[in-house]
Protein backbone atom coordinates (compact mmCIF):
# COMPACT_ATOMS: atom_id res chain seq x y z
CA UNK A 1 0.00 0.00 0.00
CA UNK A 2 2.71 2.43 0.70
CA UNK A 3 6.31 2.18 0.88
CA UNK A 4 9.25 4.94 2.69
CA UNK A 5 12.93 4.47 1.44
CA UNK A 6 14.34 7.46 2.27
CA UNK A 7 16.29 6.37 5.48
CA UNK A 8 18.42 3.64 5.18
CA UNK A 9 18.37 1.38 8.99
CA UNK A 10 20.27 -1.80 7.77
CA UNK A 11 19.65 -3.27 10.81
CA UNK A 12 16.07 -2.04 11.72
CA UNK A 13 16.21 -5.35 14.74
CA UNK A 14 13.28 -3.64 17.21
CA UNK A 15 9.64 -3.58 15.87
CA UNK A 16 8.41 -0.23 14.90
CA UNK A 17 6.11 1.66 17.22
CA UNK A 18 2.72 2.68 16.82
CA UNK A 19 2.76 6.74 17.71
CA UNK A 20 -0.84 7.34 16.62
CA UNK A 21 -2.82 9.34 14.30
CA UNK A 22 -1.45 7.42 11.90
CA UNK A 23 2.17 7.56 12.62
CA UNK A 24 4.76 5.31 13.18
CA UNK A 25 8.11 5.25 15.27
CA UNK A 26 10.81 3.14 13.52
CA UNK A 27 14.98 3.02 15.24
CA UNK A 28 17.74 1.54 14.83
CA UNK A 29 20.90 0.70 16.34
CA UNK A 30 24.35 1.20 15.52
CA UNK A 31 23.84 5.12 15.20
CA UNK A 32 21.49 4.96 12.78
CA UNK A 33 18.64 6.46 15.10
CA UNK A 34 15.16 6.88 14.47
CA UNK A 35 12.50 8.30 11.71
CA UNK A 36 8.86 9.10 12.21
CA UNK A 37 6.82 8.60 9.38
CA UNK A 38 3.00 9.72 8.83
CA UNK A 39 1.05 7.33 6.93
CA UNK A 40 -1.72 9.46 4.52
CA UNK A 41 -4.19 8.57 1.76
CA UNK A 42 -3.92 10.19 -1.51
CA UNK A 43 -6.87 11.78 -3.00
CA UNK A 44 -6.65 9.16 -5.67
CA UNK A 45 -7.02 6.70 -2.75
CA UNK A 46 -3.47 5.52 -2.75
CA UNK A 47 -1.19 5.98 0.54
CA UNK A 48 1.87 7.51 0.76
CA UNK A 49 4.38 7.84 3.94
CA UNK A 50 5.74 11.05 4.40
CA UNK A 51 8.96 11.61 6.37
CA UNK A 52 8.13 13.78 10.13
CA UNK A 53 11.60 13.92 11.39
CA UNK A 54 15.01 11.72 11.63
CA UNK A 55 17.11 11.60 14.41
CA UNK A 56 20.84 10.16 14.95
CA UNK A 57 20.06 11.11 18.75
CA UNK A 58 17.42 8.59 20.14
CA UNK A 59 17.35 4.97 18.51
CA UNK A 60 17.42 1.77 20.30
CA UNK A 61 20.02 -1.30 19.02
CA UNK A 62 17.47 -3.94 20.11
CA UNK A 63 14.22 -3.42 21.57
CA UNK A 64 11.46 -1.15 20.01
CA UNK A 65 11.13 2.22 22.91
CA UNK A 66 8.39 2.59 24.91
CA UNK A 67 5.41 5.08 24.47
CA UNK A 68 3.70 7.10 27.26
CA UNK A 69 1.97 10.33 27.39
CA UNK A 70 3.22 11.64 24.32
CA UNK A 71 7.11 10.96 24.85
CA UNK A 72 9.36 8.37 23.95
CA UNK A 73 12.11 6.03 26.20
CA UNK A 74 14.30 3.74 24.87
CA UNK A 75 17.97 2.61 25.56
CA UNK A 76 20.03 4.55 23.19
CA UNK A 77 23.28 2.65 23.40
CA UNK A 78 25.75 1.67 20.43
CA UNK A 79 29.19 0.13 19.46
CA UNK A 80 30.76 4.05 20.01
CA UNK A 81 27.79 5.86 21.98
CA UNK A 82 26.48 5.36 25.21
CA UNK A 83 23.73 7.89 25.45
CA UNK A 84 21.80 5.64 27.84
CA UNK A 85 18.22 5.55 28.51
CA UNK A 86 17.16 8.27 26.65
CA UNK A 87 13.59 10.90 26.36
CA UNK A 88 12.11 11.84 23.04
CA UNK A 89 9.39 13.75 22.67
CA UNK A 90 6.80 13.41 19.00
CA UNK A 91 8.53 15.92 17.12
CA UNK A 92 11.82 14.45 17.70
CA UNK A 93 13.25 16.63 20.53
CA UNK A 94 15.32 14.82 23.32
CA UNK A 95 14.42 15.89 26.48
CA UNK A 96 16.72 13.75 28.38
CA UNK A 97 19.80 11.47 28.06
CA UNK A 98 21.41 9.54 31.37
CA UNK A 99 24.89 8.57 29.56
CA UNK A 100 26.34 6.50 31.69
CA UNK A 101 24.83 7.64 35.15
CA UNK A 102 22.96 5.61 35.14
CA UNK A 103 24.47 3.46 32.30
CA UNK A 104 21.26 1.75 30.04
CA UNK A 105 22.98 -0.81 27.06
CA UNK A 106 20.46 -2.55 25.59
CA UNK A 107 18.79 -4.05 28.36
CA UNK A 108 14.81 -4.20 28.65
CA UNK A 109 12.11 -2.37 29.03
CA UNK A 110 8.40 -3.12 30.16
CA UNK A 111 5.55 0.00 31.00
CA UNK A 112 3.20 -1.45 33.89
CA UNK A 113 1.05 0.66 35.92
CA UNK A 114 2.27 3.83 34.62
CA UNK A 115 5.64 3.12 35.45
CA UNK A 116 8.93 1.62 33.81
CA UNK A 117 10.73 -1.55 34.80
CA UNK A 118 13.76 -1.88 32.88
CA UNK A 119 16.75 -3.76 32.98
CA UNK A 120 20.30 -1.42 32.24
CA UNK A 121 21.89 -4.64 30.08
CA UNK A 122 24.47 -5.68 32.71
CA UNK A 123 22.74 -6.44 36.22
CA UNK A 124 20.83 -3.87 37.19
CA UNK A 125 17.25 -3.49 37.38
CA UNK A 126 15.35 -0.32 37.67
CA UNK A 127 11.77 1.16 38.55
CA UNK A 128 11.58 4.37 36.85
CA UNK A 129 9.02 6.95 36.82
CA UNK A 130 8.29 8.26 33.20
CA UNK A 131 8.80 12.36 33.03
CA UNK A 132 10.32 14.11 30.37
CA UNK A 133 11.76 16.83 32.61
CA UNK A 134 13.70 14.41 33.71
CA UNK A 135 15.20 10.72 34.68
CA UNK A 136 13.14 9.68 37.68
CA UNK A 137 14.65 6.89 39.30
CA UNK A 138 12.45 5.31 41.87
CA UNK A 139 14.18 2.07 43.03
CA UNK A 140 16.99 -0.38 41.88
CA UNK A 141 18.04 -3.66 42.72
CA UNK A 142 21.32 -5.63 41.52
CA UNK A 143 19.54 -9.05 40.90
CA UNK A 144 21.38 -10.16 38.14
CA UNK A 145 24.67 -11.93 37.04
CA UNK A 146 27.05 -9.26 35.65
CA UNK A 147 27.16 -9.69 31.89
CA UNK A 148 25.29 -8.86 28.54
CA UNK A 149 22.05 -9.62 29.97
CA UNK A 150 19.90 -8.73 26.77
CA UNK A 151 16.83 -10.59 26.98
CA UNK A 152 13.39 -9.50 27.24
CA UNK A 153 11.17 -8.81 30.32
CA UNK A 154 7.69 -10.06 31.32
CA UNK A 155 5.62 -9.05 33.94
CA UNK A 156 2.56 -10.57 34.86
CA UNK A 157 0.54 -10.17 38.01
CA UNK A 158 2.80 -8.66 39.75
CA UNK A 159 5.44 -11.65 38.78
CA UNK A 160 8.62 -10.28 36.02
CA UNK A 161 10.55 -13.28 33.99
CA UNK A 162 13.88 -11.90 33.86
CA UNK A 163 16.78 -13.88 33.07
CA UNK A 164 20.63 -13.30 33.02
CA UNK A 165 22.69 -15.84 30.76
CA UNK A 166 22.69 -18.34 32.98
CA UNK A 167 19.49 -18.07 35.01
CA UNK A 168 15.78 -17.51 34.25
CA UNK A 169 14.00 -15.97 37.43
CA UNK A 170 10.28 -15.15 38.38
CA UNK A 171 11.13 -11.98 40.84
CA UNK A 172 8.01 -10.56 42.83
CA UNK A 173 7.31 -6.76 41.80
CA UNK A 174 3.95 -5.96 43.53
CA UNK A 175 1.57 -7.29 46.26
Amino acid sequence: MWEYDQWYCHIPVPSAVDAGENKVLVVGGYELGATMLKIEKNEDGTYRARELFTTEEFGDQTKPPILNDGYFYAQFGTNSTRNGLTCMNMDGEIMWKTKRDPDFNKGSMILADGLILATDGAKNLYLIEPDPTAFRQLASSEILEPGQNWAPIALTEGKLLIRDRNRLMCVKVAE
